[in-house]
Parts: structure tokens; C-alpha cells; sequence
């Protein structure tokens, strides 16, 4: 094989020596060969050893990767130079080298040293043989803790700590709270000194003086006004130059286009809060107008769309400033002191468990780093004589993957290098997609904008080597890339101008030339369902088949790669993979959409691991062994394929035992089957007693045969292993100190509830089409991508927290204002919650950055929209090259990225035409084909019929027609019938002829609903109001209205005890007195046949529940009447309300939401006595009036 000759730049990172070395790397640019060959130059001319070196990765794979890739290189060279003794002694150093991840690393250095570790007056301390954690172990240990940590804190809880508990850790259990604890302390973890961080924000929070400009969040919301009033100033400019020489619109549009963006430069040049709240005052947008007849042009049209989402936009920027700093400071000083008590609790926690892992002898991953930076680095930042030692034992620190790097990682690479000269880093920035597991890719960017070029830095100076060509994918591939990121990745928004040295350059000329690589781009246009279409196709299946059409296509016209050996053969299924942001359940659409056409997939949709029937049945198993009295499991236990009853069987044994609980029922059963079902429960039961649950689940599995129940079943190997990682989870659950089986089940509920799974193995196909997330596919390469889901909004998960956590801004929370009932935003989560957004965003295009760098030969985009037309319309309004970052900035999907620069292209005038809408300027530059395509999503409404053989057409003649699918997709008609109740109570219809007219786009403050403690927390709370309520129903129940003395008749119901002392105490006795004194009570008293709380029960014409149910439907209506009596003219019905309303208006208000309710009763009474119902009454006793409801008048 002829020697592969290195570039220029290639070399340089070889042979450049003398300071801190960063490469950049771009993706296909050979970095692992060079890092390769930078080695062996120190091996062969400095004559260093292999194990000379410190080499980090960031998995473990890589890791035993490279390491191969070593000792391939030592063993070629060995082969062109047998006699070389030095390179023969690498052969045996290149296994005990220094090649592993930085968890290794540290857990290597940890295990020679604990002795040297701080003791901190700790009652334990970690021993060499110390057991690493993984996650499982870790989380289970955490949970422990933390519910200790939280008995403690209610123990103790001080006026700070109750104000936490009833504001952001309110719900119905601690999870909230829980939830809070976790986060926070789980960001700490990448940073070097987590406490510092914690004593820092303490600090701020309980310092909250100056005017709101003084606090960060003012700056960092003032540049997001800045840069949003700056982009719209400019859109607005811009689009103005669009209406020149064009004198209607130019007086209808461009002057007033330029008028507002004066506005908009005063708001963009402000300088302090308020300043920013007159300039938004003084925004204007004046009315336009349309010259005549030209409202549907596309021109007019793109100006209107510009012009309604600049007005949406400062909407937003105008509900911040509505904000005044005075109001914004108040808000923060209300949560001061919950804060404050967020971060001690948080700072105890995290005491606690570091205590409680060194009681077990255990560290997690994260204790690694932090413990091996503070044996390598002393309190005051200097070195200590390990890190003395240990940065004289490495000649150079090369790490791989330096983007994905965090703060506590970057000290420990420093703390063993040489004062930061010998540290040797390469990665990619425009890949760094591991924010989510506490990356930090400014730590590269930084580097990257302060390095010097490699050939300006003198002696000893940092610098920087740029590797930007791609030996990995064709042309058409880099160029495809280059146009898009070119155009909308920038350092307002992605963090980093995508220029001449960002850009990828061609490199791979082995390719032969071809005319079919050019990248496809594929907009299938879905629609909802509406009136006029029925049965629209879902956008995900028309998405599915489309693809797999494409891949059947690709498949038979037998479209070339390029093989190992260099020359052309046909595709294969291996060579194809589908790649999307998150695949989660849209895979299984894909595997039945490629299964249609035939062809195999090299991956399976994942069935939810508690919902599968092995699981489902282990977990009802433990459940009953733990408390057989459990019907719901004990059933399900005895249905399963275990033991296998019938339903005709389960039905007997209950009929033959009507009473108690099933398990009763089966004890009582005579059958042999019962028999034997209840002996084997308690063997199972008896061995609970002794056994862990880990061996306990192995003692079921070999008792039962369950692995090999489940394994005959289909998908067996997936069930096989989903019951072995049980049993694992088991061990791990037991490893973290917890025992028993309760304590288990109880563990596995909540991982039900959460939505959380164990671990598994998996058992995937092979030879097939890959299906896989993007974050799977970073370091991978593929002949052939389909990049699909497109339109797969980016996630907003980390918004949804009561607190927001930053790195570098701290905590932002919700106000929560327990007097008045509401929480909303404050200033500082809005601060936050705009900088995570943004950050967010740069890593979702880093992530695009990532799939569209996967393939090698051929890049197939597939974009599935509902409401193509309209969004391609407002798209097109701001679309350009480049793309204002601020436009970037708005999208939530890779589809817009796309279709942003896409829609300047002249291949894109297909996607101009369908949204009816011009571009400002089309794309000039000179860059490989697209092609564009469009697709009606009706196209895909059903699954291809396989193509019949002569044979089988034979065989069909004759038979019925094949099977339409559309008929599983019939609307039945009756659906509305289906979710109407059997059973209905008259109190469940108040309001519902109550019509509520709300205001679209009304903007509310949320209602917060009361937030209570838990009964066992309050003292002397007294009832609530709806218990108040249940008491005075009762009293009024009893009550003799011939009696005024209302208090004496309420003590005589509690004596009989008819009442008990907490409602008797509730009772407003007052107004009883006020009721038996009034005009109402003189009629009841003077009326006959006075019924008092009067059940019913009859059937009703379903339409009076829903007048669009269908005609003689019929359902059972239940309640009870306060009081009716008999007059002369026919039946007044009495309902008592204790409402507590005063006003007239208010009354008048209340009255008709009851109104439903009272109809009801009048139609029950007026079948059930045969009498008319003539008069209805409510009663509200609290302003002691009454409301009598007029018949309503026919519609």
C-alpha cells in the first residue's frame, strides 16, 4: 500500500513543537492519523517511549481504537526496520501506555494515591479498593440521601426553608423539590470547586441591593433587546429598498417600513432599563396601505408577512419591559430567602452524599475528577508535589475530543501538564454536541479566538492549527454543508463565523467522477384533518414511506459506491442509514414503512420496558409475592403465559366466591390449578423471606422457567434480555444499600411512574438499513444518508423547572405570590431561560453540523410539513444569504435552517411557487446541485402491494379482491357516543350552558391554585372550604325550621353526634338564623310534602347532557335536592349554595352557572312526583339572599 502523504497543515501538526498546541479539526480531516504520526515522531527521533505519554479519549472504545491504530503503526514500521531494538520495546509498552478516558485516568490516579487525600474530619475515608459507581448505582444512592436530606429539612424548617417548600417545592409529594435539588447539584458537577459556586450565588441572593441595571440579568436582557430591535431595524430597511422605484408602494409601505425602523435604532442604542422601557414606548408601526387591487401580490405579500412578525416580535420584547426594574428587584427580593434555602439544602445534600459514599467506599464518575483535581492542585491554585510529580512522569498531554472537555476536566489536563506547554488538543467545535452531559464548548472557542496561528507564535506562545480538508465524502456532500452553515451559522448565533478556515475543502480525489451525487432535498406536504379532507395521511407515515420508496429505489436501480477496494458496486441495505434528531417512537413507522417494501432493517422499535408482557408480569409476580390481597396483579399474574387461566376459569373463581378480595376467592376454589398456583406462591414467599431480591428474581426465573416461557415467544432474545436486566437493575438496587422486596416494587412504581427503564442489551439485527439519533452516528460514517424528521421541534424539556440553573448566571425562579394566588416569571428566569435558548440553539446546529457531515457519496434531506404553503410563505419573507442571525435565532426545526438559504437557491423555485412568494435576491455562489423535490403526502395514503409473481396472479384469480388498509383508518361514526358518560350527577353539569367568551390572544397571569401542606404539617388549619361547605349541607340536612335558635340546634347534632366537633365549629350559625328568619323558610314552613336532601335516580335523553348526541340515546342521572315543597300552583326545588358572593352582579353571575343544576333537578322531580316544577331557588346563605331562576326561554 502506497504511503498516504500528509498536507501542509497535516504536517504541521506532526512536526510543530514549543507551546500549547490546539488543532481544529474538521470533520473526514485525518486527525486521529496525524495524531498517530505526531507520536511515532517522538518515538523515532526523540526516542521517547509510547508510555512517555498521556493520550485521553472520550470513550473507552476510542480509546482500544487508537490504541490498535499504535500498534498497527509500530508493527509496520517494525516490518520496514526488523533490527530496530527501540521500536521493538514499544511493542511491549504500547498495552501498558497511558491510552483511556479521563474517568480511567482519574480512577487509576485515585486508587495510588487515596492515602493522600484530604480527610476533612470525615468519620470514613476512601481506600484503594474503592468501587466506582455507575449511574444506576449512583442514582439509587442519591435517592436515599436525598430523602433524608429532605426529612431533615422539614425537621428543621426554619421561615426561608417553608417559603421553598409552599412556593417552588409545592405538589403532591417532594418531587418537585427533589427535582430541584438534583439539577442543581447534578450542573455543579463540571465545575473544578462545585461549593465555591454555591457560596458565590448565597452570596448574590442575600446581597439583592442596587437598582435592577446592577444585576446581570439586566445586561444580558438589554443585549437581547439590543440585537432584536437591531435585526428588526435592519429587516424592516431592507425590505423598505424592495418597494424603490415601485411609487405605490413606496408611499403605502417603504416610508412607513422606514419610519418604524427609526423607532427601532433608538430601542437598539438604549442604554439602561428604563431607558429601554421609554424607547419601546416610542415604537411605532404606522398603518399601512395596500395600493389597490395588489393585496394577493407576492411582493405585497412577503411585505405584510415581514411587517405582522415584527409586530408579534416586539409584542415580546414589550412584555418584558413591561417589567420596571423597582418591580423586577421586588420580585427577587421576595425569592431571596427561597433561594438562599434552595442552596443550602442543595450544598447539605451534597455533603451528605458525599459522606454516605465514602460510608460505602464508593465514588461516582463526577467524584473522580473533582478528587484527582484536588490531589493534583492545592487550596490556593498551586500544584501539589503529586501534580509536580505526575506532570514531569508525561513528555505531552494529547487529548482527542477536546470540544466536548468541561471546566473540572480542562484544570485536571492542565494540573498534569507543564505549566500548559506540553498539552497537545485537537477537536471539533462545529461537533460538540454534549452539552447535555455538561460540555462546555467554550472552553475550545475561547482557545480558538485567542491561539495565534501556528506560524506568528514565537517560542513557548500558544497556537493554533486549522485542519479544514475532508478526506471522507464527495464534493457534492462538502458543498451541500459549506452552503448551509456558511449561510446561517455566525458568532451571534452558533458562536462562530463559518468562513474560509471553518469551511470543509475537498480532499478525497480517490472518488471517480459522478453525475448522480448531487444532494436531494424532499418537501412532502401533509394536511390536518379538516372538513374538506376526511382522512388525510399522518405526516410521520407519509414520511416513513416516502423514505423507504426512496431507499427501494436506490436498492433496485442498484445506485454505486464506492467499495473497500476502491471501485464502484451497487448500494446494499448496510450501506444506508436513516438518521434523526430523536428517532424514540417514530422508528417503529420507519421499520413497518421499510418493511412493506421489503427491505431488511438493522434495527428494532423499542417496546416501553414496563409495558412489555415479561416485565409486566415480574412486576405483578413481586407484587403479590411481597402482598398477595392485590387483585389487579394477582389476576394479571394468574392470565399470564405463566399460569395460564382462562378468563371463563377466572370468572368461575370469583362467581363461586362473590365476597372479599380475589385472593380469597382462590384460597376458597377447590381446583387442582388453584391448588397448585397457591403452593407455588408460598414457596415463593417463603423464600422472600431469607433471600435478596437479586437472587430471589433468579429463584423465580429457574422455579417457573420464565426465560424460557418468554424466550419461545416471539422477539424472545429481547425478552430474555429485558428480564436478565431486571435482575441486573436488582443487584445494582441492592449494591446501593437499599433490602427488601417492598422497598423494590416500591422502587420499580416509581421508575413506572417517572417513565424512567433500566438498562438492556438490546438484541438488533444486522445487514440491514441503520436507523440511529445523530448524537449515535458522531465519529461514524455512512455511504448513504436520509436525514428525516426534519420538522421535529427542539426540545423546550429544560424550560419546564421551577428554577433555571446557568453555569455562570446561577439560579434562575418563578415568582410565586401566595397572597394573590399567582406565579409567573421572573426577570432573572427570563434572563436565563433567553441564554439557555441561544445555547441551546448552537448546539442543535452543531448537531445538524454533525448528520450533515455523516455520508460520504450521497445526502438525502427529507422535510415533512403540515401547512407547507403558509409556512413556506413567511420563511421566504426573510429569507437570505446569509441568513440575519436573529431569523436563525426564531426557528425551532432543522426543516427552517434549511429551507432559510434553500429558498435563495434557483433550483428552490418549486418551493417559491407552492408558497406563492418571491425572494430579495437569489444565491449566486458557485457550489455543487441541488436537487428539489415535492411530494403530496395523499401519494403515501397506502402501503405499496408487493408485485405478484405469474404463479400467484394464477392463484388469485377468482378470489376477492385484496384487502383496502384505508379501511382501518374509517372515521366511526358514532365516535362523539363513545365518551359520553353511562352515568351522569347534576352537579357535574353546572356551567355548562355558561357561555365564556375569552379573547384569542389575551395574555393571563396563570391562576395558582392554593398551595396546601400536607395534613400532617398543618396545626389547627381547621376544614377546608369545601369540608366547611359538607358541614353546613349537613347541619341544614337536620335542622328544624320551626326553631330560630340555629347555634343551639347545631351543639344538640354534635351531642347526638351527627356532626363532629371540627364541623360544628364550621357551621355558620348565623347565617342559618338569617335563613330561618327570612321569606323563604316562612314558605317552606307554610308549603306540604317538604322533602329534605331528596335522592333520585332516572334515565334522561343523552342530548340533554350533549344536545349533538344522537337521537334516543339515553344515560342515568343521579342527585340529591336540598329541599322541595308543594304550593297550591305545583313544586318549588330549594338548592342551599355557601358560596361566598355579595355583590349583585356577582350573585346574578353565580346563579346561572347553577342554572344546569337546577334544571336537572326540576326534570327528576317533575317525573318522579308527576307535578310541575314551578319556581327554583338558590339560596346563597353567606349574604343571606336569595336568587329565584326564571324558566330559560326556548332557543
Amino acid at each position: 500500500m502506497a504511503e498516504i502523504q500528509l498536507t501542509a497543515a497535516q504536517q504541521a501538526v506532526v512536526d510543530n513543537r514549543g507551546g500549547s498546541l490546539l488543532v481544529s479539526a474538521a470533520a473526514g480531516s485525518g486527525k486521529t492519523k496525524v495524531l498517530v504520526d505526531r507520536l511515532f515522531l517522538y518515538v523515532t527521533r526523540d526516542r521517547c517511549s509510547v508510555d512517555d505519554f498521556l493520550i485521553i479519549t472520550y470513550t473507552k472504545a476510542a480509546a482500544a481504537e487508537l490504541r490498535g491504530k499504535i500498534a498497527a503503526e509500530l508493527n509496520r514500521r517494525l516490518a520496514a526496520d526488523p533490527g530496530n531494538a527501540h521500536l521493538r520495546r514499544q511493542l511491549l509498552r504500547v498495552y501498558r501506555a497511558d491510552i483511556k478516558t479521563v474517568d480511567a485516568f482519574c480512577t487509576a490516579l485515585l486508587r495510588e494515591n487515596t492515602h493522600l487525600l484530604p480527610k476533612d474530619d470525615e468519620q470514613h475515608a476512601l481506600t484503594p479498593d474503592f468501587r466506582v459507581l455507575d449511574e444506576g448505582d449512583a442514582a439509587l444512592v442519591r435517592q436515599r440521601v436525598l430523602e433524608r436530606t429532605l426529612e431533615s429539612f422539614y425537621d428543621t424548617l426554619d421561615e426561608a426553608g417553608a417559603l421553598l417548600a409552599d412556593t417552588l417545592g409545592s405538589g403532591r409529594d417532594d418531587r418537585a423539590l427533589e427535582s430541584l435539588v438534583l439539577e442543581i447539584h447534578e450542573k455543579l458537577q463540571s465545575h473544578a470547586y462545585p461549593e465555591q459556586w454555591l457560596e458565590k450565588n448565597q452570596a448574590a441572593w442575600s446581597s439583592l441591593g442596587g437598582s435592577f441595571d446592577d444585576t446581570p440579568y439586566a445586561a444580558v436582557l438589554l443585549a437581547d433587546v439590543h440585537r432584536q430591535a437591531a435585526h428588526w431595524a435592519a429587516l424592516l430597511r431592507r425590505s423598505a429598498a424592495d418597494t424603490a422605484g415601485d411609487e405605490a408602494l413606496e408611499r403605502g409601505y417603504g416610508e412607513k417600513f422606514r419610519a418604524s425602523a427609526e423607532t427601532f435604532d433608538a430601542l437598539a442604542e438604549c442604554s439602561g432599563w428604563e431607558e429601554a422601557r421609554r424607547a419601546a414606548d416610542a415604537v411605532s408601526f404606522p398603518r399601512l396601505t395596500t395600493p389597490k387591487g395588489r393585496k394577493d401580490e407576492p411582493e405585497v405579500v412577503a411585505l405584510k408577512t415581514v411587517w405582522e412578525a415584527c409586530k408579534a416580535q416586539f409584542k415580546k420584547i414589550t412584555k418584558l419591559l413591561d417589567v420596571s426594574g423597582e418591580e423586577a428587584m421586588e420580585d427577587l427580593r421576595a425569592m431571596a430567602s427561597a433561594m438562599e434555602a434552595l442552596l443550602r439544602l442543595t450544598g447539605e445534600f451534597s455533603r451528605r452524599y458525599q459522606a454516605e459514599k465514602l460510608r460505602l467506599n464508593a465514588a461516582d464518575f463526577s467524584d473522580q475528577e473533582h478528587l484527582a483535581l484536588r490531589l493534583l492542585v492545592g487550596e490556593d491554585g498551586t500544584p501539589t508535589e503529586l501534580g509536580r510529580q505526575v506532570s514531569q512522569r508525561y513528555q505531552e498531554i494529547l487529548v482527542d475530543e477536546y470540544q466536548d472537555t468541561n471546566e473540572v476536566q480542562n484544570a485536571i489536563f492542565r494540573a498534569v501538564s507543564r505549566d500548559g506547554q506540553n498539552i497537545f488538543t485537537v477537536g471539533d467545535v462545529k461537533q460538540s454536541i454534549y452539552r447535555f452531559r455538561l460540555a462546555d464548548p467554550t472552553i475550545f472557542l475561547e482557545k480558538y479566538a485567542r491561539f495565534l496561528p501556528y506560524e506568528q507564535a514565537e517560542p513557548g506562545q500558544e497556537r493554533k492549527i486549522l485542519l479544514s480538508q475532508n478526506f471522507r465524502s464527495r464534493r457534492e456532500i462538502l458543498d451541500a454543508a459549506n452552503f448551509v452553515f456558511s449561510n446561517i451559522l455566525s458568532t451571534d448565533m452558533g458562536d462562530m463565523e463559518y468562513g474560509e478556515d471553518e469551511a470543509l475543502h475537498f480532499g478525497a480525489s480517490y472518488y471517480p467522477p459522478r453525475q448522480d451525487c448531487d444532494t436531494e432535498f424532499h418537501l412532502i406536504c401533509a394536511r390536518q384533518r379538516s372538513g374538506e379532507e376526511d382522512l388525510p395521511v399522518k405526516k410521520l407515515t407519509a414520511e416513513a414511506r416516502f423514505v423507504a420508496k426512496r431507499i427501494r429505489a436506490l436498492l433496485d436501480e442498484g445506485y454505486p459506491v464506492t467499495g473497500g477496494d476502491g471501485t464502484l458496486r451497487p448500494c446494499r441495505p448496510e450501506d444506508i442509514v436513516i438518521l434523526m434528531r430523536s428517532p424514540g417512537s417514530r422508528s417503529a413507522a420507519f421499520a413497518q414503512a421499510l418493511a412493506e417494501q421489503d427491505i431488511p432493517c438493522a434495527f428494532e422499535a423499542q417496546e416501553d420496558f414496563f409495558q412489555t408482557m415479561e416485565i409486566s408480569v415480574m412486576l405483578g409476580l413481586l407484587q403479590i409475592i411481597d402482598n398477595p390481597r392485590q387483585d389487579v396483579p394477582l389476576i394479571a399474574v394468574l392470565r399470564s403465559p405463566v399460569f395460564g387461566f382462562t378468563p371463563d376459569r377466572l370468572a368461575q373463581i370469583r362467581a363461586r366466591t362473590p365476597g372479599g378480595d380475589f385472593y380469597d376467592a382462590v384460597a376458597a376454589d377447590d381446583g387442582e390449578d388453584c391448588r397448585a398456583f397457591l403452593e407455588t406462591l408460598n414457596g415463593l414467599r417463603a423464600a422472600a423471606r431469607d433471600m435478596r431480591v437479586h437472587r430471589l428474581l433468579w429463584h423465580i426465573y429457574n422455579t417457573l422457567d420464565i426465560l424460557g416461557i418468554f424466550a419461545a415467544m416471539d422477539g424472545g432474545a429481547v425478552r430474555k434480555e429485558n428480564l436478565i436486566a431486571l435482575s441486573r437493575h436488582a443487584q445494582r438496587f441492592e449494591a446501593g444499600g437499599y433490602r427488601g422486596l417492598f422497598a423494590f416494587v416500591t422502587h420499580l412504581q416509581r421508575l413506572l411512574e417517572a417513565g424512567e427503564a433500566p438498562v438492556t442489551g438490546g438484541a438488533g439485527s444486522v445487514g440491514g438499513v441503520g436507523l440511529m439519533s445523530i448524537h449515535k452516528s458522531k465519529g461514524l460514517e455512512f455511504p448513504i444518508v436520509i436525514l428525516a424528521d426534519l420538522d421535529h421541534a427542539f426540545s423546550r424539556q429544560d424550560f419546564d423547572t421551577p428554577v433555571l440553573v446557568h453555569p455562570q448566571m446561577g439560579l434562575g425562579p418563578k415568582r410565586v405570590d401566595l397572597d394573590r394566588k399567582i406565579k409567573y416569571p421572573t426577570l432573572a428566569r427570563e434572563a436565563i431561560a433567553g441564554t439557555l435558548r441561544r445555547e441551546n440553539l448552537s448546539e442543535e446546529l452543531r448537531v445538524l453540523y454533525v448528520a450533515m457531515t455523516r455520508p460520504k457519496e450521497k445526502l438525502i434531506l427529507v422535510d415533512a410539513m403540515y401547512h407547507a404553503e403558509g409556512r413556506l410563505q413567511k420563511l421566504a419573507s426573510v429569507a437570505s444569504c446569509p441568513v440575519l442571525p436573529e431569523t436563525v435565532a426564531s426557528c425551532s426545526n432543522f426543516g427552517e435552517w434549511l429551507l432559510l438559504p434553500l429558498l435563495c437557491r434557483s433550483e428552490a423555485q418549486s418551493l417559491r411557487q407552492l408558497g406563492q412568494s418571491t425572494v430579495q435576491q437569489l444565491y449566486t455562489g458557485d457550489t455543487a446541485p441541488w436537487q428539489v423535490f415535492i411530494h403530496d403526502a395523499q401519494a403515501f395514503a397506502s402501503a405499496p402491494r408487493p408485485a405478484a409473481s405469474p404463479d400467484t396472479a394464477q392463484d388469485a384469480q377468482g378470489r376477492e379482491t385484496a384487502f383496502d388498509p384505508r379501511l382501518l383508518e374509517r372515521v366511526y361514526p358514532y365516535a362523539r357516543e363513545t365518551v359520553l358518560p353511562s352515568k351522569v350527577t347534576a352537579t357535574q353539569l353546572k356551567g355548562r350552558a355558561l357561555d365564556q367568551e375569552i379573547a384569542e390572544n389575551a395574555a393571563h397571569t396563570p391562576y395558582l391554585r392554593p398551595l396546601s401542606q400536607p395534613r400532617f404539617r398543618q396545626e389547627g388549619a381547621g376544614l377546608t372550604p369545601a369540608e366547611q361547605g359538607t358541614a353546613t349541607h349537613l347541619a341544614l340536612q337536620y335542622l328544624d325550621f320551626s326553631d330560630w335558635d340555629a347555634a343551639g340546634q347545631v351543639e344538640r347534632l354534635r351531642a347526638r353526634q351527627l356532626l363532629s366537633p371540627e364541623q360544628a365549629a364550621a357551621v355558620d350559625t348565623a347565617a342559618l338564623e338569617r335563613f330561618l328568619q327570612s321569606g323563604l323558610a316562612d314558605e317552606i314552613r307554610a308549603g306540604h310534602n317538604v322533602l329534605r336532601e331528596y335522592r333520585f335516580t332516572l334515565l334522561m335523553d343523552a342530548s340533554f347532557y350533549d344536545p349533538a348526541a344522537s337521537a334516543g340515546d339515553e344515560m342515568l342521572l343521579q342527585g340529591v335536592v336540598d329541599c322541595c315543597f308543594e304550593t297550591e300552583q305545583g313544586i318549588t326545588v330549594v338548592d342551599f349554595k355557601t358560596d361566598r358572593v355579595f355583590r349583585e352582579e356577582d350573585l346574578t353571575r353565580r346563579a346561572e352557572e347553577y342554572r344546569p343544576q337546577l334544571e336537572a333537578y326540576s326534570r327528576a322531580l317533575e317525573k318522579v312526583l308527576e307535578k310541575p316544577v314551578v319556581r327554583r331557588v338558590l339560596y346563597f346563605l353567606a349574604p343571606g339572599r336569595e336568587v329565584e331562576l326564571s324558566p330559560k326561554a326556548a332557543e
